[in-house]
């Protein structure tokens, strides 16, 4: 038993160091090639941002809402009765900025493009076309793996950035509309509540989130052998794996704020 949980153990490792070096090896694809296939890469980075940020954008704008919804509305009715008026829009704004809505983007794109990454490139692998590739002299981490990894961490990142203000304005709204804010809360004072701090922890949770969705699904899809079975396999591998990594990282995060008392 203990041989094979150190077999594991050992395999586990091995797959996080390939998983880390991957971006490393995309980026020296690029310098390698020297520009060669930049407009096919620049094609593929622009199809993989449309795919992830703007598709999905209405879902993600009604989800985004909700969050700010049920994050408005529970600070009003828990922290006003109890004397702590004044602290109501700093608590809104670092709730849904920093803390809530990265993390909620992440595992939506961990089900969404992840799975679709490590699908078709499992797909690819197994129809020998990436292997076809290879024999032609292609830069397998250049032409595949780049634009995968640019275009879900840049989307990301925008949806971050985007769907913060939508999850504000929009609870706000909402919430003021069902008559659930007292007139003292106003939305000018949440967003002065939103500092560059706040704004700093956030968009560093939307970078690492997309490095980990594209990077580990472009792994696992990649890793794919001969058999159409490995498929599903490989989407319940990175998808867990994500899962774990983006939780992990945004706790880890969450702490650093806060044992620094940045606010």
């Amino acid at each position: 038993m203990l041989g094979e949980i150190g077999r594991d153990v050992w395999s586990w490792q091995g797959d996080a160091v390939a998983i880390a070096t991957l971006p490393y090896a995309a980026a020296k694809g690029a310098v390698i090639e020297r520009g060669r296939g930049a407009e096919l890469v620049a094609r593929s980075t622009a199809s993989q941002i449309y795919f992830t940020a703007v598709e999905p954008l209405p879902i993600l704008g009604a989800i985004a809402v909700l969050c700010g919804f049920s994050v408005i509305a529970a600070c009003e009715a828990l922290m006003r009765p109890n004397g702590l008026a004044p602290h109501v829009p700093v608590v809104i704004a670092q709730a849904i900025v920093r803390e809530l809505l990265p993390i909620v983007i992440a595992l939506v794109l961990i089900g969404r493009s992840g799975t679709a990454i490590a699908t078709e490139l499992g797909y690819m692998r197994v129809n020998e076309e990436i292997d076809a590739l290879d024999a032609a002299g292609v830069n397998i981490d250049y032409f595949l793996v780049l634009p995968r990894i640019v275009g879900v961490t840049v989307s990301t990142l925008a949806l971050t950035v985007a769907l913060s203000f939508a999850a504000l304005f929009g609870g706000f709204v909402l919430c003021e509309a069902l008559n659930l804010v007292s007139g003292g809360l106003r939305f000018g004072a949440i967003l002065e509540a939103v500092s560059l701090s706040t704004i700093g922890f956030a968009t560093a949770k939307g970078v690492a989130f997309g490095l980990v969705i594209s990077t580990v699904n472009c792994f696992h899809g990649l890793a794919v052998g001969r058999s159409f079975t490995e498929i599903p396999r490989a989407n319940v591998r990175g998808t867990v794996a994500c899962y774990l990594a983006c939780l992990a990282l945004n706790a880890s995060l969450s702490v650093v704020a806060l044992a620094g008392r940045i606010t």
